[in-house]
């Protein structure tokens, strides 16, 4: 009797089975208004699920924990222990593990006291009520101390102007390109982009620098061979030699001070000259190419004063004539010596061509009437 109701006690969803006809009731567990149940099958499903789990971690305590050993129950069962075989890499002793445990938690203390000097803004956190004594930091003879929040704002300032300079770093130097470390970032390179201007390649370059070292050479050489007076300049004490414009035997040329003196003269000469020539001869006239250079007549000027024209008369012009031909008739009957001179001509005869002065005067026309 104790065991059948055990037996229902335990597995409810068997149901009770009667045979009375007449004996009726309503089952606790099927009632409308019980709980919901687990069903046998995912119960069993549940059951084999954890039954795994546990066995997947006894797995994994067992290889993250190899020190623990293996446990046997069963007399029988014997084996070789992987780790303790005679081929086993050396495993260290217990004592050098207890030594090198000491030596470890030494060297966190230690790390702990020099965190604890290093950041005194920390302070000391304990756990223990009767512990009290009087902070070196927070006395009342304590040097300042900056605040965690203006060191922290500190810190941010100094961040965002590391921040500023990389900026500006990154636009002075375009050339130094951007390094990223992240595979994922990607972006359009500004100088390779399509639409970029064209960038002469680096083999033209080359080949340029190259053509305009070979032109400053030529050019050098040229200018060598036209201006032989600059003289070669050598920094090298060792390279010696006759220079062929300065030797003894060259002929004489003409200093620089002294040609550059010289066109000075000649070029003040021909100054000179052509104020003379201008102040000579002032029916040339003044030629301009200039065409807004203008300038005002002194004679033909507004304020000019007036001039009066005087025509020739008809009874004054014959009276001149004929005091004109008195005055060659007393020239001819003056008996003047001769003017003439021997002269060679071009087959060494001699001619008889008179020898006139540079002051004569030729009365054109009035000899032939007066003789």
């Amino acid at each position: 009797a104790l065991k059948k109701l055990a037996v229902d006690y335990m597995h409810p969803e068997v149901g009770v089975a009667n045979v009375d006809g007449a004996a009726f009731g309503r089952n606790y567990f099927n009632r409308a208004s019980a709980p919901e149940t687990e069903d046998v099958e995912l119960a069993n499903e549940r059951a084999e699920v954890l039954a795994e789990a546990a066995a997947l971690k006894k797995l994994a305590v067992d290889y993250m924990h190899p020190e623990v050993g293996v446990k046997c129950v069963d007399g029988t069962a014997f084996g070789r222990n992987y780790f303790n075989r005679a081929s086993a890499p050396d495993v260290e002793d217990d004592e050098f593990a207890d030594e090198r445990a000491e030596v470890l938690a030494e060297a966190a203390a230690l790390k702990k006291l020099a965190v604890d000097y290093m950041h005194p803004e920390v302070g000391v956190a304990f756990v223990d009520g009767a512990a009290y004594g009087r902070n070196y930091f927070n006395r009342a003879s304590a040097p300042d101390v900056e605040d965690v929040e203006l060191a922290n704002e500190r810190a941010a300032v100094l961040a965002e102007s590391a921040a500023l300079k990389k900026l500006a770093v990154d636009y002075l130097h375009p050339e130094v390109g951007v390094t990223s470390t992240d595979g994922a970032a990607f972006g359009r390179n500004y100088f390779s982009r399509a639409s970029a201007p064209d960038v002469e390649d680096s083999d033209l370059a080359n080949e340029r620098a190259a053509v305009l070292a070979e032109a400053a050479a030529m050019k050098k050489l040229a200018v060598d061979y036209l201006h032989p007076e600059v003289g070669v300049t050598s920094v090298d004490g060792a390279a010696f030699g006759r220079n062929y414009f300065c030797r003894a035997s060259a002929p004489d040329v003409e200093d620089g001070e002294l040609a550059n003196e010289r066109a000075a003269v000649l070029a003040e000469a021909a100054a000179l000259k052509k104020l003379a020539v201008d102040y000579m001869h002032p029916e040339v006239g003044v030629t301009n190419v200039d065409g807004a250079c203008f300038g005002r007549n002194y004679f033909n000027r507004a304020s000019a004063p007036e001039t009066e024209v005087i025509e020739a008369k008809p009874e004054e012009s014959s009276t001149d004539t004929s005091s004109l031909q008195a005055l060659a008739a007393a020239v001819k009957g003056a008996n003047l010596p001769s003017t003439k001179s021997s002269k060679l001509d071009m087959d060494n005869v001699v001619s008889n061509a008179a020898k006139k002065s540079a002051s004569s005067v030729n009365l054109f026309g009035l000899s032939e009437e007066v003789m």
